[in-house]
């Protein structure tokens, strides 16, 4: 029989937010078209001689970074094994701000899937899942996740509502 583990303890580290995402990638060229000039973020900078640039939502020095990979890899992964799953942006709180991404993304030669009411999902030039998503309770902020041991658990299935 297994010991459980410890109840909780004070913690000692806070995550606050987020800061931001970094991705390996194969074309830094197609990757700063995506996300420079597709979705829209701006470019900050660059680093390692070149082989990485920065882009940020305007809240952030970098919200994103994309840097060259070194070696050749698999490629996008079958959907549900461990890895990255997706990356999500908040492009608005009205549908309407969510069909005019979506336009935007067509007119970029771009094809989104899983569409629901608040949101879409594109794929980057290396195949990484990108959402872009609406706030459609009108608070500006982004959705909250319960902080329960139970809300957290791996055994969980509710999906938080947007």
């Amino acid at each position: 029989m297994e010991t459980p583990p410890p109840g909780p303890a004070a913690p000692s580290l806070k995550v606050r937010e987020l800061g931001h995402v970094s991705l390996f990638v194969r074309d830094l060229d197609a990757s700063r078209r995506f996300y420079r000039d597709t979705l829209g973020l701006t470019e900050v900078g660059t680093g390692k001689g070149g082989r990485i640039v920065f882009f940020s939502a305007g809240r952030h020095h970098h919200d994103v970074s994309c840097e060259l990979a070194r070696a050749a890899g698999p490629g996008p992964q079958p959907t549900g094994v461990p890895g990255l799953y997706h990356i999500a942006f908040l492009v608005g709180d009205a549908p309407d701000d969510l069909a005019a991404a979506r336009r935007w993304v067509q007119a970029h030669g771009l094809e989104p899937f899983g569409e629901t009411d608040g949101s879409f999902s594109l794929r980057d030039p290396d195949g990484h899942e990108i959402e872009i998503y609406v706030d459609l309770r009108g608070s500006g902020r982004t959705r909250q996740i319960a902080a329960s041991p139970t809300a957290s658990a791996p055994t969980a299935n509710a999906k938080a509502p947007r």
